[in-house]
């Protein structure tokens, strides 16, 4: 169950209880989740870190093509981060539901400059600047709601970060001026793995801080929105705490794997099928606020493995490819 509790909850009466990091309750899913990461990534390793599921290359795509449908991406992950920053500017939201922007000069400005990004990202117009003030305003929004908030949304500074590297890619009015929507060579091997571990840690985080170390928290989501469905296949004896115990650690486990990069695409497919179980139960707040991860959960089922060899010739595609209408 990879969802914000936050997002339909009174969080100011739900602080994160740190003090439970020693309980069993905490150790267990640590230990666990550290456990089966370690040993998979291993596997993964020995194996050639090969995947499970095949990629568009093994399915017959030509290299070629391959290529083509990844320099896509960028439009695909900018318009994504896109609405999501039009929703939240109008809705004088700071990027998420629960980061209610203030009714003041701060809160109007701040409004604004995710509305001019999200213009931005979604006609392609000065995407590097747009995403350089995407990374600002994060780090802004560590010193008006504190980092903990943030930090649970990494993936929009690895968002930031991809786009200020890649551009928007194509249908962008920066393709009138090619430079602007060249990718930065020196930064594009990195510009796919930021994306992939500022997720997992966003993934991570938030096991922590909405389940784990936030009992309460889930149970008060529990108990408006019905999803422990353990009782309904005949394991009743898992009750909510047990469930929220069960979540938390799966979260954490995914978070782990994509930060180690074993078996991408086996988690991305694992991970779309509770991203999508929830959308018809909690609606329109649910979807536009997790637009941003579909954008990278997508890539990433893509992009795939690690293995040097071929993200070596990969990026070097990724560098040469065009950039205008030609």
């Amino acid at each position: 169950m990879v969802l914000h509790e936050r997002w339909f909850t009174d969080e100011a009466n739900f602080p994160v209880q740190f003090d439970t990091w020693a309980s069993p309750n905490s150790l267990i899913p640590i230990a666990t989740a550290v456990g089966i990461t370690a040993l998979a990534t291993i596997v993964w390793r020995v194996r050639g870190r090969r995947n499970f599921v095949p990629g568009p290359i093994a399915l017959g795509m030509p290299w070629e093509n391959y290529v083509r449908l990844l320099t896509w991406m960028p439009l695909v992950i900018g318009v994504h981060m896109g609405v999501t920053l039009l929703v939240s500017g109008v809705g004088r939201q700071l990027f998420i539901p629960n980061l209610e922007l203030p009714v003041n000069l701060l809160g109007g400005v701040l409004g604004m400059i995710e509305i001019a990004i999200a213009l931005s990202f979604i006609y392609g117009a000065l995407a590097r600047p747009a995403a350089t003030a995407l990374g600002i305003t994060w780090l802004v929004g560590i010193f008006v709601f504190g980092p903990l908030r943030l930090i649970e949304h990494t993936e929009i500074l690895g968002v930031a970060f991809f786009l200020f590297v890649m551009g928007r890619g194509p249908l962008a009015f920066d393709m009138a001026l090619e430079q602007l929507n060249k990718p930065v060579a020196l930064l594009v091997p990195w510009a796919v793995p930021a994306l992939r571990i500022s997720l997992g840690i966003g993934i991570m985080v938030v096991a922590f801080t909405e389940k784990l170390w936030n009992i309460p928290m889930g149970l008060a989501f529990l108990s408006e929105h019905h999803f422990n469905f353990f009782p309904y296949i005949g394991l009743g004896g898992i009750d909510d705490t047990k469930f929220l115990l069960i979540a938390g650690t799966v979260e954490l486990l995914l978070g782990l794997i994509l930060i180690t990069g074993a078996y991408v695409r086996l988690v991305i497919i694992v991970t779309l099928v509770p991203f999508n179980l929830t959308l018809p139960f909690l609606g329109w707040r649910e979807l536009v606020g997790h637009l941003p991860t579909y954008g990278i959960l997508a890539l990433l089922l893509l992009w795939g493995d690690e293995r040097p060899g071929k993200k070596g010739a990969l990026v070097n595609a990724l560098q040469n490819a065009p950039t205008s209408k030609e």
